[in-house]
């Protein structure tokens, strides 16, 4: 009888000493680590929610993303699109000195050289890369949004859109435009192209037929060119919009990231300053335990048979 209580004595007491000492382990861990669940079956419900929230912040994680790139495209695509419009620019104020009766044959024809060389900057604008190394006006298409055939004539290969990419739940964004939704419009009744328009001026001014032939092909491009600028501006507004629309989404997403961390800190999170005072407390017990379990040994049976 005797040896049976010895026994239950030593094994409830080393069985109360290894959960005091197990519980004192997870308030260390908890303090070291900032998360107050240490095994899902602790708090099954709450590992539950932490799952769905470390989920949803995976899931977000390719939203910024996703965000982050249509931005820079975007607001790439703004730039050049400014550059475009300043080359217009520059174009027209030639276009009006060609068009003056003024002018001389050979000072014409050197407006003609400098609108040629425009012409160049557009059409490597036309083709201008993204940080990705794919054409930045070309849509969805693979390769040179344009090509010049022998005479510098150039041609859209680019498919019909550009592509779009969600940003989440019931959110998305067109990431660029392709070069014939700015590039192309419509100026007296007539569907014409900004870069052949360019051009034809440079041409018709650099190898005029006469003089008369000259002025009225620099009279006739003013027209194309003030429309194909504002085709230019309208696309650089949609564009500015679409940058607007990005950026809302970029707050929204870092609001979201915002409340999952608040949730995930309430519902997994270690209160630093109550776990330290129970882990305080706990290896207070657990000494005492300890203690308290060396003295009963020392009054056991075995001391009682010395």
């Amino acid at each position: 009888m005797t040896s049976v209580s010895t026994s239950a004595f030593y094994d409830g007491a080393v069985y109360n000493l290894t959960k005091l000492r197990k519980q004192t382990e997870d308030l260390q861990v908890q303090i070291s680590t900032g998360d107050k669940i240490v095994r899902s079956y602790d708090d099954p419900l709450a590992a539950a929610q932490m799952r769905a929230l470390q989920a949803s912040d995976t899931l977000a994680k390719a939203d910024t993303s996703n965000t982050t790139m249509a931005k820079t495209r975007l607001t790439q695509t703004d730039s050049t699109l400014s550059e475009f419009s300043n080359i217009v620019i520059d174009i027209q104020r030639l276009a009006t000195q060609a068009a003056s009766s003024t002018l001389s044959t050979t000072d014409r024809a050197a407006v003609g050289a400098q609108i040629a060389a425009y012409y160049n900057n557009l059409t490597n604008l036309a083709n201008v890369k993204d940080t990705n190394g794919d054409a930045l006006f070309a849509g969805q298409g693979t390769g040179a949004a344009y090509t010049l055939d022998a005479s510098g004539n150039a041609t859209y290969n680019g498919s019909a859109s550009a592509a779009t990419i969600d940003l989440g739940p019931g959110l998305s964004v067109t990431t660029g435009v392709t070069g014939p939704e700015f590039l192309t419009f419509t100026s007296g009744g007539t569907s014409k192209d900004l870069l052949s328009v360019v051009k034809n001026l440079a041409s018709a001014l650099q190898n005029p037929t006469s003089t008369a032939d000259a002025i009225a092909a620099a009279q006739g491009a003013l027209t194309d060119l003030s429309a194909g600028l504002e085709a230019v501006t309208t696309t650089q507004t949609v564009v500015g919009a679409r940058l607007a629309w990005v950026n809302t989404t970029t707050d929204m997403q870092t609001q979201m990231k915002t409340q999952r961390a608040n949730l995930q800190s309430a519902i997994g999170g270690t209160d630093i300053t109550e776990a330290a005072a129970k882990l305080t407390q706990q290896m207070t017990v657990l000494e005492a335990s300890q203690a308290s379990f060396v003295k009963l040994a020392n009054l056991s049976l075995f001391s009682m048979l010395n």
